[in-house]
């Protein structure tokens, strides 16, 4: 039972790697790195240098919309991506394999292995359909969001292991507070997204230079954006005061107001320090973790009336 658990926690842990690495490949806009799929230059091992292209290397090329040239950083930073993805499938097979022996007993963790292998497979296929869309904005936020539902899925499944699902006794008004602030943490989501689709289509403008100049028209979506984060962090500190008397959740909503508070100061490092490469993927990072964390404390609630009622 140690293997399938130390299993289950490196994969949720592998999850978050994959989101990272996704945020990389978008902040140095590598996406085309590899403008073919599943190889990338039509090979398995990407060149290093432009002397290893394919003879007929210009219709890979052309599919880029940086420079048009071979850049064996922006490759190769999308093939790790790829690869940390294919690794993702394997351990999602591994753990369905491990989870089937003791499908008895782990049923309800099992089903959700099995889940989550399908949504991998789902976001592996449609990183082919992002690659022939030439990373077009829907589609990268589509990738983005079966991404987050993976790792709820395996947040599920760890906890499904660990007997924490509905394991935690509270009000139903409780209950009802997270997830409204589950909504409006989902509202600032969505209104993100807009914002990273303005700044990916007025970076490329720029050719990906002159970093300062991104939002310096602030367009309303990102006013809209940047307002409704106080919002959020009001939420999030209203539930720190009023979750202060119940010990079993208190300690995990001080954890989420201390995420959503970071998220909104590297928000703010974004916007007032010229959009730092670095910072992005740590945004989205922080993002992440914060719907994770709201999740991850209603998957352990479980309402008083319902306890009645069983």
């Amino acid at each position: 039972m140690r293997l399938i658990r130390n299993w289950i926690i490196t994969t949720f842990i592998l999850t978050f790697l994959v989101i990272i690495a996704g945020g990389i490949v978008r902040t140095t806009h590598s996406g085309m790195g590899c403008p073919d799929w599943p190889t990338c230059f039509g090979s398995w091992i990407p060149p290093t240098n432009a002397s290893q292209l394919p003879p007929d290397f210009e219709k890979y090329l052309r599919k880029q919309d940086i420079d048009h040239t071979f850049n064996a950083f922006h490759t190769w930073i999308e093939y790790i991506n790829r690869l940390s993805g294919a690794l993702l499938g394997w351990f999602a097979i591994i753990q369905v394999a491990l989870l089937f022996f003791k499908r008895d007993i782990l049923s309800k963790a099992y089903k959700l292995s099995l889940a989550y292998l399908a949504v991998v497979i789902i976001t592996g296929l449609f990183g082919a359909l992002v690659v022939k869309l030439n990373l077009a904005n829907a589609s990268i936020s589509v990738h983005l969001l079966l991404a987050i539902i993976l790792l709820e899925i395996q947040l599920a499944v760890l906890l499904s292991f660990q007997s924490k699902l509905l394991s935690i006794e509270v009000d139903e008004n409780v209950k009802k507070l997270f997830y409204a602030f589950l909504i409006i943490l989902l509202i600032q989501v969505v209104l993100g997204t807009r914002v990273r689709m303005y700044v990916d289509d007025v970076s490329k403008a720029f050719h990906y230079g002159d970093r300062g100049e991104w939002l310096a028209d602030k367009p309303i979506g990102f006013l809209i954006h940047r307002s409704f984060s106080w919002i959020v962090l009001l939420g999030a500190l209203f539930m720190g005061w009023y979750c202060k008397n119940i010990p079993a959740i208190r300690n995990k909503v001080f954890v989420l107001n201390v995420i959503i508070l970071l998220s909104m100061i590297t928000g703010i490092i974004l916007f007032y320090a010229d959009m730092p490469a670095v910072v992005q993927p740590i945004h989205l990072l922080l993002a992440s973790f914060a719907i994770t964390q709201t999740i991850s404390i209603l998957l352990q609630m479980r309402s008083q009336k319902t306890i009645a009622a069983v």
